[in-house]
Protein backbone atom coordinates (compact mmCIF):
# COMPACT_ATOMS: atom_id res chain seq x y z
CA UNK A 1 0.00 0.00 0.00
CA UNK A 2 1.28 3.44 -0.88
CA UNK A 3 -0.08 6.85 0.13
CA UNK A 4 0.61 8.96 -2.97
CA UNK A 5 0.21 12.16 -0.95
CA UNK A 6 3.08 11.34 1.41
CA UNK A 7 5.01 8.60 -0.40
CA UNK A 8 4.76 6.44 2.72
CA UNK A 9 4.14 2.71 2.35
CA UNK A 10 2.34 0.05 4.38
CA UNK A 11 2.82 0.38 8.14
CA UNK A 12 4.68 3.69 7.68
CA UNK A 13 1.23 5.13 6.89
CA UNK A 14 -0.89 6.46 9.74
CA UNK A 15 -4.13 8.34 9.16
CA UNK A 16 -6.09 10.17 11.87
CA UNK A 17 -9.81 10.97 11.92
CA UNK A 18 -12.38 12.36 14.31
CA UNK A 19 -15.35 10.24 15.29
CA UNK A 20 -18.22 11.09 12.95
CA UNK A 21 -16.02 12.00 9.99
CA UNK A 22 -17.23 10.74 6.64
CA UNK A 23 -14.17 10.20 4.45
CA UNK A 24 -13.78 9.43 0.76
CA UNK A 25 -10.84 7.11 0.14
CA UNK A 26 -9.66 6.44 -3.43
CA UNK A 27 -7.84 3.14 -3.94
CA UNK A 28 -5.89 2.36 -7.13
CA UNK A 29 -4.72 -1.21 -7.69
CA UNK A 30 -1.57 -0.62 -9.72
CA UNK A 31 -1.17 -3.20 -12.52
CA UNK A 32 2.60 -2.52 -12.50
CA UNK A 33 3.02 -4.02 -9.03
CA UNK A 34 5.23 -7.09 -8.56
CA UNK A 35 2.20 -9.40 -8.46
CA UNK A 36 -0.84 -7.77 -10.08
CA UNK A 37 -4.11 -9.30 -8.92
CA UNK A 38 -7.45 -8.40 -7.32
CA UNK A 39 -7.18 -7.55 -3.62
CA UNK A 40 -9.94 -7.91 -1.00
CA UNK A 41 -9.47 -4.74 1.05
CA UNK A 42 -10.69 -4.89 4.66
CA UNK A 43 -11.18 -1.99 7.10
CA UNK A 44 -11.27 -2.89 10.76
CA UNK A 45 -13.84 -1.21 12.98
CA UNK A 46 -15.56 0.91 10.34
CA UNK A 47 -18.13 0.50 7.61
CA UNK A 48 -18.04 1.90 4.09
CA UNK A 49 -19.92 2.20 0.82
CA UNK A 50 -18.34 1.45 -2.55
CA UNK A 51 -19.30 4.63 -4.44
CA UNK A 52 -17.82 3.79 -7.83
CA UNK A 53 -15.37 1.62 -9.71
CA UNK A 54 -13.35 3.24 -12.51
CA UNK A 55 -15.71 6.22 -12.49
CA UNK A 56 -18.81 4.07 -12.94
CA UNK A 57 -21.34 4.75 -10.19
CA UNK A 58 -22.30 1.80 -7.98
CA UNK A 59 -26.09 1.61 -7.81
CA UNK A 60 -26.03 -1.12 -5.13
CA UNK A 61 -24.99 0.92 -2.09
CA UNK A 62 -24.68 -1.42 0.90
CA UNK A 63 -22.53 -1.13 4.01
CA UNK A 64 -19.37 -3.24 3.84
CA UNK A 65 -16.14 -3.80 5.71
CA UNK A 66 -14.42 -5.61 2.81
CA UNK A 67 -14.45 -4.97 -0.95
CA UNK A 68 -12.59 -6.40 -3.92
CA UNK A 69 -10.26 -3.89 -5.58
CA UNK A 70 -9.81 -5.17 -9.15
CA UNK A 71 -6.38 -5.00 -10.76
CA UNK A 72 -5.83 -1.80 -12.77
CA UNK A 73 -8.97 -0.25 -11.23
CA UNK A 74 -9.70 2.79 -9.12
CA UNK A 75 -12.34 2.32 -6.41
CA UNK A 76 -13.86 5.14 -4.35
CA UNK A 77 -15.00 4.25 -0.83
CA UNK A 78 -17.08 6.43 1.48
CA UNK A 79 -16.06 5.50 5.04
CA UNK A 80 -18.16 6.25 8.11
CA UNK A 81 -15.56 6.86 10.84
CA UNK A 82 -17.98 6.10 13.68
CA UNK A 83 -16.05 3.65 15.83
CA UNK A 84 -13.27 5.19 17.98
CA UNK A 85 -10.00 3.36 18.40
CA UNK A 86 -6.84 2.28 16.66
CA UNK A 87 -7.50 0.25 13.52
CA UNK A 88 -5.88 -1.25 10.43
CA UNK A 89 -6.79 -1.46 6.76
CA UNK A 90 -5.27 -4.42 4.93
CA UNK A 91 -5.47 -6.90 2.11
CA UNK A 92 -7.48 -9.89 3.30
CA UNK A 93 -5.18 -12.38 1.58
CA UNK A 94 -3.13 -13.75 4.48
CA UNK A 95 0.16 -13.87 2.58
CA UNK A 96 -0.23 -10.23 1.55
CA UNK A 97 -1.13 -9.14 5.08
CA UNK A 98 1.91 -10.94 6.51
CA UNK A 99 4.09 -9.37 3.81
CA UNK A 100 3.05 -5.96 5.16
CA UNK A 101 0.15 -4.91 2.93
CA UNK A 102 -1.60 -2.86 5.60
CA UNK A 103 -1.74 0.58 7.14
CA UNK A 104 -3.02 1.89 10.44
CA UNK A 105 -5.45 4.66 11.32
CA UNK A 106 -7.03 6.13 14.41
CA UNK A 107 -10.52 7.46 15.06
CA UNK A 108 -10.80 9.79 18.05
CA UNK A 109 -13.90 10.87 19.98
CA UNK A 110 -12.84 14.37 20.96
Amino acid sequence: MRDIGTGLENMEIYWGFDEGDVVKIRIFNDPRSLHPMNHPLHLHGQRFLVLDVDGKRNDNLVWKDTAIIPVASTVDLLVDMSNPGEWVMHCHIAEHLHAGMMLSFGVWNE
